[in-house]
């Protein structure tokens, strides 16, 4: 009880952090005129932070209390499902989305870095209401989980557990001893880029609202747009190119990208990770490209920049779309449909399996490759020139496993809803892997908005349970989880 006690207060001042950006929102739509949002935004303000007021009130602070590896997981949950159902109320009390469903998904699809929309005029929604739909992929991008790190050491909590817990991946790397300051470096590179691509996009002759929308999305590879037809109702070869190359940029290891900004550039060319996400990318818009210029682009120029926008688009796991490519020659399609299971690299804003654990698999199919000619000799894999543990591998293995099952279990789910199997697979890989779009009747042109609200609100899970990346959020359902 005492642990759940001391999680209470850090929950309540991530709140108080997210009424304040809300609040922002408030100050443009009383600036831009909107009124109604105006009264939406001030009135969430007030519920959010009573709700902060009580956990405040319920809560415990010991100086040198650190909260349990338990501890971790709890806040990351309780955090994730306070943020975005309190992220929610505004579209609801604004009626810019007045069915708390649809409004829930939104939200969840904003945090999760997803870009899946229930909207199909998004145009028409209050500029402010847009702000703030930005604003929660940025949020979610640069990380919660990580601004509330930085601000742990100040309530008396460590946040090492936290980290943990946010970070399942293969690979935990550090900039300082400290957790708190890394987390501060990692938020001041994230709001370098942001800066640099928002002038960059205005440089493109878009419009500044335009321009930090959709550098928020670039950014946090989420991919909600302002627009309807997203980025490609800019119709500009220089925007398309730019988002391409910071899509990319924020789907590397954001850690990596700060060493290379400290001056070690080398340090590129060694990462494992890296050099497979680069030649991923390359592979396949190559391919793409071929396809798009026999079938689709009489020049090559045209196959190459929509081709790489899209494979970039979906690699990254942010979800915009230049065009339709359910329209391509299915070759290309497929090849677009592969790197749905891929994802971008670990310790980035991307989502998906992450191209770490398919380095990991790949490398270690090749030793049982060479188990079966030399059954005596013993083979240790290496990443970046250092030795792998075996649990690592076998951690690998296993979320390979419970990543496709809950693919397949979410699949069939939405398929309860009478959606076709492509609409349904997709539309669960697509919300587990924060892709955003799919294929079917969920594919870069439609939305989510006509599956019943059961399933939105399965979709929803998916989305939290894929950011989280699975153990973190599902090991507070089992058993042994609770015992003592």
């Amino acid at each position: 009880m005492g642990q759940f006690r001391l999680l209470l207060r850090p929950v309540a001042v991530t709140l108080i952090a997210q009424s304040l950006f809300m609040a922002l929102c408030g100050f443009f739509a009383l600036y831009w005129g909107e009124i109604k949002s105006f009264k939406a935004f001030g009135l969430t303000v007030l519920f959010v932070l009573a709700a902060a007021g009580v956990l405040w009130y319920f809560s415990v602070s010991r100086a040198s209390a650190n909260l349990s590896l338990k501890g971790g997981f709890l806040f990351v949950s309780f955090v994730w499902i306070a943020v975005t159902v309190a992220g929610a109320v505004p579209y609801v009390f604004s009626s810019s989305i007045p069915n708390f469903a649809d409004a829930y998904f939104e939200t969840v699809s904003g945090f999760a870095t997803s870009g899946s929309t229930i909207l199909s005029d998004v145009e028409v929604l209050p500029k402010s209401v847009l702000l703030w739909r930005a604003l929660t992929h940025w949020l979610g991008g640069g990380g919660i989980i990580v601004l509330s790190v930085a601000i742990l050491p100040l309530l008396g909590v460590g946040g090492a557990q936290i980290m943990k817990a946010e970070t399942t991946g293969v690979v935990q790397e550090k900039l300082t001893p400290r957790m708190a300051q890394t987390a501060k470096y990692l938020w001041l590179f994230y709001v370098f880029l942001t800066i640099v691509l928002t002038g960059l996009l205005i440089y493109g002759d878009m419009s500044v609202f335009d321009a930090v929308c959709h550098s928020f999305s670039t950014i946090s590879t989420g991919g909600l747009s302002s627009k309807n037809a997203s980025v490609g109702a800019f119709d500009s070869l220089y925007i398309d190119v730019v988002i391409t190359v910071f899509m990319l940029i924020s789907s590397v290891n954001f850690l990596l990208l700060i060493k290379v900004a400290r001056g070690n550039i080398l340090s590129l060319f060694r990462d494992s990770e890296f050099k497979a996400f680069i030649l991923i990318f390359i592979v396949a818009t190559g391919f793409v490209t071929f396809f798009l210029y026999l079938h689709t682009y009489d020049n090559w120029g045209d196959a190459l920049r929509y081709g790489a926008f899209q494979v970039a688009a979906v690699l990254s796991t942010t979800g915009f779309a230049t065009a339709d490519y359910e329209k391509w020659f299915p070759a290309a399609q497929a090849v677009i449909f592969v790197l749905f299971f891929i994802g971008g690299c670990s310790g980035s804003t991307s989502g998906g399996m992450k191209v770490i654990r398919h380095v990991v698999l790949l490398k270690q199919l090749f030793i049982e490759m060479k188990y079966l000619l030399h059954p005596n000799v013993v083979y240790t894999m290496r990443l970046n020139s250092a030795p792998v543990e075996r649990k690592i591998i076998f951690s690998v293995m296993g979320f390979f496993f419970i990543y496709m099952l809950t693919v397949l279990i979410g699949a069939f789910l939405v398929a309860t809803s009478g959606a076709d199997i492509l609409t349904s697979l997709t539309a669960s890989l697509a919300s587990l892997g924060t892709f955003g779009p799919g294929f079917g009747a969920v594919g870069p042109t439609k939305n989510f908005g006509f599956f019943p609200d059961y399933v939105k609100y399965i979709l929803s899970a998916l989305m939290i349970i894929g950011r989280l990346e699975f153990y973190t959020f599902l090991i507070i359902f089992t058993p042994w989880f609770w015992k003592k």
